[in-house]
Parts: C-alpha cells; sequence; structure tokens
C-alpha cells in the first residue's frame, strides 16, 4: 500500500505542475505566478501524502476487513478531487484571461461531478473503505475553502454567503475538535444535509461562473440562486448540531 500511496501521489503531483505550466503558457502569467501555485501544489501533495502514510491502515474493506494492497478507484477518484484544487485555483485566479473564463466552468463542473462519482463506484463495486469516508469529507471542505476565498476576493459572492460557508466549516471543525479532545472523536462520515449543502454550494458556484458571461439584468436571477443556496446551507447547521448533541449523549452514558 505504501508504494501505491507514493506513486499516486506523484503523479498526480506530476500532473497538476504540468496542468499548471500549461495554463500559465496559455495565459502569460509570468514565472512567478508559475513558481507560487508549483510551491502551492507541492505543500498540498507533501500534506497529502504524510496524511495517508499515517492513516494507511485505514484503506481496509469495511465489508471483509481485508487489508487493500494497493488505492481503489473510489479513491482514486477522490484523491484526484483534492489533487486539482491548486488548477481550480488557478484558473479562478486568472479569469481576466479569455481562455481561463472558458476553461473555469468546464473545469469546475467536472471536479465537482467527481463528488458523485466515486460515491457511487463505491458502493456499486463494494469499494467502501474508511479513508474514502475521510478523504470525502476533506475533498469537500478543501474544495469549498479555496473557492469561496477566491470568489469572495474577486466579488463573485456576497460577504454573507462567504461568511455563511466558514462558518458552517467552523461548526464542523469546531465540534469535532471538542469531541476529540474529551476524547470522544465523532465518526468522519458523509450526511444527507451536508452532501445536499456542498452539492448545492457547488452548483452555485458554477452558476456564478455562467453568469459572468451574461449582461448585468441577469444579476437579480443569480442573487435568487445565492439565497436559496444560504437557505440550504444555513439549515444543514441545525442537522449537525443535532448530530453533535445526539453524539455527545450517547458518549456520556457510556
Amino acid at each position: 500500500m505504501q508504494k501505491s500511496i507514493v506513486l499516486t501521489i506523484s503523479g498526480y503531483t506530476i500532473a497538476q505542475i504540468g496542468i499548471i505550466a500549461i495554463l500559465s503558457s496559455l495565459g502569460s502569467t509570468g514565472l512567478r505566478e508559475f513558481f507560487a501555485f508549483t510551491a502551492f501544489a507541492l505543500f498540498l501533495h507533501g500534506g497529502l501524502l504524510v496524511f495517508l502514510l499515517r492513516f494507511k491502515r485505514y484503506f481496509t474493506d469495511q465489508r471483509t476487513g481485508m487489508p487493500l494492497t494497493r488505492i481503489n478507484t473510489a479513491n482514486l477518484i477522490t484523491l484526484l478531487r483534492i489533487s486539482s484544487v491548486p488548477t481550480v485555483a488557478y484558473l479562478l485566479m486568472n479569469t481576466h484571461f479569455s481562455e481561463m473564463k472558458i476553461l473555469l466552468p468546464i473545469v469546475l463542473a467536472l471536479v465537482f461531478l467527481t463528488d458523485s462519482f466515486d460515491g457511487q463506484i463505491a458502493r456499486r463495486t463494494n469499494q467502501i473503505t474508511k479513508i474514502g469516508q475521510m478523504l470525502d469529507s476533506i475533498s469537500d471542505y478543501s474544495l469549498l475553502v479555496v473557492i469561496s476565498v477566491v470568489y469572495y476576493r474577486n466579488e463573485i459572492v456576497p460577504l454573507w454567503f462567504f461568511a455563511l460557508i466558514f462558518l458552517r466549516l467552523f461548526l464542523q471543525a469546531f465540534g469535532m475538535l471538542v469531541f476529540l479532545i474529551l476524547k470522544r472523536p465523532v465518526e468522519t462520515k458523509s450526511t444527507w444535509g451536508g452532501k445536499i449543502a456542498i452539492a448545492t454550494t457547488m452548483s452555485l458556484y458554477v452558476a456564478e461562473i455562467v453568469g459572468m458571461y451574461l449582461p448585468h439584468r441577469f444579476r437579480p436571477f443569480f442573487t435568487g440562486l445565492e439565497y436559496a443556496a444560504g437557505g440550504i446551507v444555513f439549515a444543514s447547521f441545525f442537522e449537525k448540531a443535532l448530530i453533535f448533541f445526539r453524539h455527545g449523549k450517547a458518549t456520556k452514558t457510556r
């Protein structure tokens, strides 16, 4: 498994740096920006490599309990989504170039679609693993953080929506940290409410990019989408709070 992890992350690292190099040449952004995003890609993949090696024991088939000898297809797709973060960030930071503006909605849509592909493949081929559940959450939140920051910086989404997303992420992280300190860790797994909130936010982010091509008179429509997505994200607060409440109550009585 260790060899599979190293080879997979090395391949994804080289691929991401290669993609950034191609995009840099298309947009003529210069060496400084290329090296900055290359450093970001190296840092991200280095951290991912350390994480996977640290938790390689979780590459276990939950159905049979047998350890895997290599990374399965479902986990490869999830890791690809995490690996694509530098490319997505690069495209978002360079939307003033026509080539990037065309590529961005396509890349975003493809990356977001992998969020459903990996889960479906894992269930249909019995490839469900503990590490897969952990990576699924990491990939969702890492993408949301990066895209939300860049969207707010470029005034694509309003401050209130940006704050709502980070408040939701803070609630997730803070709750899990509290239970970790109390030595009653919460199991890392996706919930229906969380999945719906993330899918809604990702769909909104793709729609916002499309809106950049449309006349300003269409802006009220996208404002309506923002309020609808914000309502769904806000509703997910209550589901997460209920999960933490039930977990605290259940572990307290043990």
